[in-house]
């Protein structure tokens, strides 16, 4: 650290400063007692689009390099001439830009009010109304506590972003955690930076490995990244959590906790259990929540039918309101459209015209015409399950289990396709060989790792064939019982020339395959000029291979999903032999990043030649392939619908134009793939109650495909069964579909916003223009020759190349350096009208630029270094125009403001760029005009009128007269500004606190009530209600643990106590909090600790027309 050196000026909160080359807010200081002498610890927040965002740092330290930039500093014409009226206006708009958190109303009587929403002028998305719902809900939450729980495909990840951007923008957030599947990490990633500019790190073993490389084996990436992706199946872990925890300990006596804001997707994964242990996963999550101010859940499926693990998740969400029970009062039933937000695209259709989303066809069937050979393995198989069942039931629960899995491994497979089958069952003959036997508990260790999510399909591949060997080994126990009906099954497997014995069975092709066969009928009846007339052709629903069609068509486009990368790797072998490569692709977890992303930019591309997707489940959730394609097949079914549900949302979701239509197998000859076409048509008839009915669907699937029972009796008891569950997920969310209909809708206010900032697309590329030409001259943007884009004139420039090659260069593939995409200043480019729909798609030749983006972040840093002295690049900051003026006056002086105001907890609450116009007549300054909107200041073509030296110099008269006015003006001003947010933010704070007060006290009765019902008798009562629940059919995944709590004395007494344990924790974090929010946050978030700033951005003399 350097010496001390004398700076005489005195930083304050809430005062602009220039220090290390760059321009920032003091939005704290803390004075010390050093040797030499008294010090001053500053914390800043910098005010462009360099790294850090902030810093501490001491003061003296700093020398003459840091200053204090005077807060009325006003522009001087009688020293500096004049700016150009378009870098002047540039200036201007940046300032307004980067300035726009109004904390007191913007625009008196007009229709914008406090603090509006600015985040849809920070991204790349065309935002619906309805999106906006959640974004107004969270901003009127003291502490966001949301769970986003729309229909797949509404874009709740836009949704998120929107909040998460918000957030940011007012600086209520800083640290961010996004936890996901791991195979959602890099569409995340992805997602926030196309969309939103927003970058973040993905942490696993291998970023957390390399930062200790750079930094030391001390250096923790939960410390060292404040925006991080992370999946929750890696941070579940025991060492990667305890390191977490570790990182992440509340500091004593400080209003803000460790993290800022947890966003966790498909937040169902971690619901608690309605008894018993809770999962690894929901544990994990329960633990880190209180380490966060704001949490935000996303889920398609947020109820699972039982009310305890629901209001379990909803405790996790947000403890202030609720409680884990099986039974949701009416108050807290009411308090649950406080916080879920759910709509259902039926339901936004119903509003909107055209219907704003497409409609999904009823699941269409290819029977499918089973070949001698394929009946043999499927008889064989059958009668292999049979022998097993006759087995099993005759052991212990351990051999009933081990059973059960080796049945379920090989007979999911063979529903996917013979050769995925062949494949297994040649690791399982391999086991069946080896010297020594496993046992059950082998086999639990298998399937235990068999269901261990990875998100890498190679990995799942590698323990899926680990797991058949174990099988097989195993079944050396069960000897003569099923010696038999293995052999069938190897005489079956060698009449479709898949025996083991002929080596890597995926490379072979059966002798059959009329899943294949069905596969290439749909290919060429829909995806060929001249193979039939759509998804209602003659050529589909048959398993003739047909013949080889003509042309491809050029507007249709087909995705298939399977479960296994075997079947993926067979079924793309296969068609690239029948077709061009070049017209396959395919899709799985664990891809490389760089080939995954090319995938989907291929697929996406409507000039690309790829017209087939192959994918697994694994490269299936957070895919977005509507744009170009509305044809879905699944090759096979998972056993869980909303794996379904989460294939056909890859297709069926915001910015489909065209209806979808989906396709599966089904054959009257063979039992099982007849039963799954049942289960894949129920599933999609009941698809918005799939939360409650996944549990009937796992159940019936094992009793079926697993057990063997006769199909329609478990057919028919399914059916039965969803049938009373039909509602029993219902939540009493908050289903508003328009910002409308709670005030003033969202739409007009932007609106409004964009009017008070001057905000449009021609400002926004004229800004550019004005920052790019700085040391270069114009232009440096001109046309491109498409319609509404641009291209950059050089994208070298110096400054700006690093930048260039970050946001809009584009990826080469292998090929030397990309080409720079090109320009957008609003939607136009992207839109496309299909029918009655106008769509908005993604492009990445042109880029839709927007606030936030990194070329015009750096232009606002870039311009708003002009403003200030000592840069090397500072402008006047005054300017001249003819125009607008009433013969009667001298002159009208348009005075645009900075103001600034800072709270106790160094946040910067009150943010925004004012233009005062203040008349001019005789030599003396009149009461400012009415406010109008910063548009209807905007010149025209008059600001354009040459100016001679005698204009220059009779404005800089003028205002050197008017200058002790203006002076005057802005003093009371500031001390006016001053009062009003003084007085605005203590009426907000005894709100806020007042409304905390009777939450947290209404809450503890709760809990305390729920600590004195967690008796024996209550616990009693439900389990009666449940033993009733699974009479009719409607509970399943608890009945072993129902049965024992309903035996066990202790059993349930152990049951009481953990709950009382879970109530009185919580009560306990209650009143932690309590103790935190209302007596060290909010008196502090309502305090100013010194006035009001307001800084003098620039000033406008106009001159009237006589003046010419």
């Amino acid at each position: 650290m350097g010496q001390p050196q004398d700076n005489p000026e005195i930083p304050r909160p809430g005062l602009f400063c220039y220090v290390r080359n760059r321009r920032g807010v003091i939005a704290g200081v803390e004075p010390f007692d050093g040797d030499a002498g008294r010090l001053h610890l500053v914390h800043i927040e910098y005010k462009d689009d360099q790294l850090p965002p902030e810093e501490q740092l001491v003061w003296e330290v700093e020398g003459a390099s840091a200053r204090v930039l005077p807060p009325t500093a006003l522009p001087d014409p009688s020293r500096f001439g004049p700016m150009p009226a378009a870098d002047f206006d540039a200036l201007l708009r940046a300032a307004r830009w980067t300035a726009a958190m109004p904390f007191l109303d913007p625009d008196g009587s007009g229709p914008l009010e406090r603090l509006p929403i600015r985040s849809p002028f920070h991204g790349a998305v065309q935002v619906e109304d309805y999106q906006l719902v959640p974004l107004l809900k969270a901003l009127r939450m003291p502490r966001v506590n949301l769970l986003l729980a729309d229909d797949v495909g509404l874009g709740k990840t836009v949704e998120a972003g929107l909040i998460l951007s918000e957030l940011l923008i007012r600086r209520r957030v800083q640290r961010v955690l996004i936890l996901t599947p791991a195979s959602l990490r890099l569409q995340w990633r992805d997602e926030m930076w196309d969309k939103f500019s927003l970058p973040f790190n993905l942490i696993d073993r291998d970023e957390t490995a390399a930062l200790r490389r750079r930094l030391g084996m001390d250096a923790s990436p939960w410390r060292s990244f404040s925006r991080i992706i992370a999946s929750y199946h890696y941070l579940r872990q025991d060492d990667v959590l305890e390191q977490f925890m570790a990182a992440s300990r509340p500091r004593e006596g400080s209003p803000h906790l460790p993290w800022d804001l947890l966003v966790v997707d498909e937040c169902h994964n971690l619901m608690p259990s309605p008894f018993g242990e809770d999962s690894d996963l929901c544990r994990m999550v329960r633990l880190l929540a209180p380490r966060f101010e704001h949490r935000l859940f996303l889920s398609a499926t947020p109820h699972n039918g039982h009310t305890r693990s629901f209001s379990g998740l909803l405790e996790i969400l947000d403890p202030v309101r609720f409680s884990q029970t099986d039974e949701l009062k009416p108050a807290e039933r009411a308090r649950v459209q406080q916080v879920v937000v759910r709509r259902l695209k039926r339901e936004i259709n119903e509003r909107t015209d055209p219907p704003k989303f497409c409609t999904r066809l009823e699941p269409m069937e290819l029977t499918l015409d089973l070949s001698a050979q394929e009946l043999a393995l499927s008889r064989a198989f059958e009668e292999f399950r049979t022998a097993m069942r006759a087995y099993i039931a005759a052991g212990d629960r351990r051999r009933r289990r081990a059973g059960s899995f080796a049945v379920e491994i090989l007979g999911k497979r063979l529903l996917s396709c013979p050769v995925a089958f062949a494949e297994s069952w040649s690791r399982c003959s391999a086991g069946l060989g080896e010297e020594t036997s496993a046992s059950e508990t082998d086999v639990d260790s298998a399937r235990r790792a068999v269901e261990r999510e990875t998100g890498d399909d190679r990995e799942t591949q590698s323990r899926e064939a680990v797991a058949a060997g174990v099988v097989g080994a195993w079944l050396q126990q069960a000897g003569p019982h099923v010696e038999e009906q293995t052999a069938a099954i190897d005489a079956a497997l060698a009449g479709l020339r898949l025996d083991a014995g002929a080596g890597d069975v995926v490379a072979r092709d059966p002798v059959a395959d009329a899943r294949f066969d069905a596969l290439v009928a749909v290919i060429e009846t829909l995806l060929r000029d001249d193979g039939g007339s759509g998804a209602g052709g003659s050529g589909v629903g048959g398993s003739g291979a047909g013949g080889r069609g003509g042309a491809w068509r050029d507007d249709e486009r087909l995705v298939v999903f399977t479960e296994y990368k075997t079947t993926l790797d067979y079924v793309a072998r296969r068609l690239r032999e029948r077709y061009e490569p070049e017209r396959i692709l395919t899709l799985f977890g664990g891809m490389d990043e760089t080939e995954r992303d090319l995938v989907k930019q291929a697929f996406n591309d409507p000039a690309e030649p790829v017209r087939v997707l192959l994918g697994t489940d694994a490269a299936a959730e957070g895919l977005n392939l509507q744009r170009t394609a509305r044809y879905l097949l699944h090759y096979d079914c998972p056993w869980n619908p909303s794996k379904l549900e989460q294939r056909n949302g890859r297709l069926d979701r915001h910015g489909q134009a065209r209806d979808v239509q989906i396709f599966h197998f089904m054959t009257e000859e063979d039992q099982d793939v007849r039963f799954l076409a049942h289960v894949l048509r129920k599933a999609n008839d009941i698809r918005e109650d799939l939360g409650s009915a996944n549990e009937l669907f796992a159940e019936a699937a094992h009793r079926r495909l697993v057990g063997g029972e006769d199909a329609a009796t478990v057919q028919g008891e399914l059916d039965a069964r969803l049938a009373a569950v039909r509602g029993r997920a219902h939540v009493d969310a908050d289903a508003t579909v328009a910002t409308a209909d709670h005030g003033a809708a969202a739409g007009e206010q932007v609106a409004a916003l964009a009017a008070e900032l001057d905000l449009d697309g021609d400002g926004m590329r004229d800004t550019l223009e004005a920052a790019l030409a700085v040391h270069a001259g114009r232009p440096q943007i001109e046309p491109a020759p498409e319609a509404g884009t641009f291209r950059l004139v050089r994208p070298d420039l110096p400054g700006w190349a690093e930048v260039v090659d970050e946001s809009l260069r584009l990826d080469a593939r292998g090929r030397g350096r990309g080409a720079v995409a090109r320009l957008a200043f609003g939607p136009e480019p992207f839109l496309d009208r299909v029918g009655q729909r106008l769509v908005f798609s993604p492009r990445r030749d042109v880029a839709l630029l927007h606030l936030s983006h990194p070329m015009l972040e750096h232009a606002f840093s870039t311009l708003m270094r002009r403003r200030f002295p000592g840069t090397g690049d500072e402008v006047s900051r005054w300017a001249v125009r003819l125009n607008g003026v009433p013969a009667d006056l001298d002159a009208l002086i348009l005075l645009s403001v900075e103001e600034l105001a800072v709270n106790e907890l160094r946040e910067t609450f009150h943010h925004w760029v004012r233009t005062f116009a203040l008349p001019v007549r005789g030599g003396t300054v009149g009461e400012p005009w009415p406010h109008v909107p910063a548009v209807e200041l905007r010149t025209k073509a008059a600001g354009n009128v040459a100016l001679g030296e005698h204009h220059q110099a009779r404005a800089a008269e003028l205002f050197d007269d008017a200058l002790p006015d203006v002076k005057r003006f802005l003093t009371l001003y500031t001390d006016d500004l001053s009062t009003a947010l003084r007085d605005q933010l203590a009426r907000a704070g005894e709100q806020a606190k007042d409304e905390e007060e009777e939450r947290y006290r209404s809450r503890q009765g709760e809990v305390s009530a729920l600590i004195q019902e967690s008796t024996l008798a209550k616990l009693e009562r439900e389990i009666d209600k449940l033993k009733t629940e699974r009479q009719q059919g409607t509970l399943f995944d608890e009945d072993a643990r129902l049965d024992e709590l309903d035996r066990s004395i202790e059993e349930k007494r152990e049951e009481i106590a953990r709950r009382t344990r879970h109530y009185e924790e919580v009560r306990e974090q209650l009143e932690r909090e309590r103790e935190r929010i209302v007596r060290y946050l909010l008196p502090r978030r309502h305090a100013m600790p010194a006035p009001a700033q307001v800084f003098p951005v620039c000033v406008e003399i106009r001159l009237p027309e006589a003046a010419r």
